[in-house]
């Protein structure tokens, strides 16, 4: 994926310049993978595993089916395999969605 592992760290700009790269792209993605996760088969078949617990719960927002994982993860690799960053920015950019998941579950 051309992601870097060595010295020199990226400075803050180009951090921030990535991540925010990062959000709009997932964000837009997230939005339509989400609308076709409801439609009927969809939803039906993967996505109804989701919406099992209906308290806004935040730590409740990983609960889905296998699948829904492994569509959502696809999303969020696409930001990193598009625009390629350092190791750090790659970790940094998996610890801020956990936590954007958490937060948009959480009523």
């Amino acid at each position: 994926m051309g992601i870097r592992t060595g010295l020199p760290l990226p400075s803050v700009g180009e951090t921030a310049a990535q991540l925010l790269v990062y959000f709009l792209v997932e964000d837009y993605l997230a939005y339509w993978v989400h609308r076709l996760l409801h439609t009927a088969w969809a939803y039906d078949k993967i996505h109804r595993v989701h919406h099992e617990y209906t308290a806004p719960i935040g730590f409740a927002a990983p609960y889905a089916h296998w699948a829904e994982v492994l569509i959502l993860g696809v999303v969020a690799f696409a930001s990193p395999a598009m625009v390629p960053c350092h190791v750090t920015t790659f970790w940094l950019w998996f610890a801020l969605t956990g936590i954007q998941s958490i937060d948009t579950h959480s009523g």
